[in-house]
């Protein structure tokens, strides 16, 4: 589980940046944020090799934060903590593992953020973050009730593509520079 624990991109990664920093410029994007994580300021500055834009750093759109969990495989969770891993498992929405947050810290963390970046004078925003934090603003973006949030992920060469309606958001999302496809990506994890 990674978390908010520092890493940095890997090759791969940084192909995804490219790619996708290629199709952001198409967009005509003009603003930028991005999580501080180191990750997340690689990719950004990827992406902005395409933009030429300041890029914006905050806080709360860093990564679901773990705690004691942050850095430790998946198995190694599961062993060193049985009964919290399988409370977990039972509801990953509202528990708590050892120092973790859950989805509900989460949307109390980006809505503020969520706000502040609609009520900015731009048009084409590109928030730059994670998969567990992206799939909390999503969700929020769209009214999804729990069940509906853990229907999809967010794999690492993904962009979710939200148009603001009167009647609310339509979503579309881009693999790898291509699409778009309808609404968003099954989970696979």
């Amino acid at each position: 589980m990674q978390g908010q624990w520092n890493s940095d991109l890997t090759e791969l990664g940084r192909d995804q940046a490219d790619i996708n920093g290629k199709f952001l410029s198409s967009l005509e994007i003009d603003y930028l944020v991005a999580s501080p994580l180191d990750r997340t300021r690689q990719t950004a500055d990827i992406i902005n090799q395409h933009l030429a834009l300041e890029i914006n750093y905050d806080d709360r759109i860093m990564e679901w934060h773990c705690g004691d969990w942050s850095g430790e495989l998946w198995d190694d969770v599961s062993n060193k903590w049985p009964e919290e891993f399988a409370a977990w498992q039972e509801d990953q929405f509202n528990y708590r593992g050892p120092d973790c947050e859950n989805f509900p810290d989460m949307i109390n963390r980006t809505s503020p953020f969520l706000d502040e970046i609609f009520a900015l004078d731009h048009n084409r925003i590109a928030v730059v973050s994670h998969g567990m934090i992206g799939r909390v603003m999503v969700s929020t973006l769209l009214g999804h009730s729990p069940e509906e949030m853990f229907r999809y992920g967010q794999p690492n060469d993904t962009i979710f593509h939200l148009t603001e309606h009167a009647e609310g958001f339509a979503i579309q999302h881009f693999i790898g520079g291509s699409g778009p496809h309808s609404g968003l990506p099954p989970r696979n994890y």
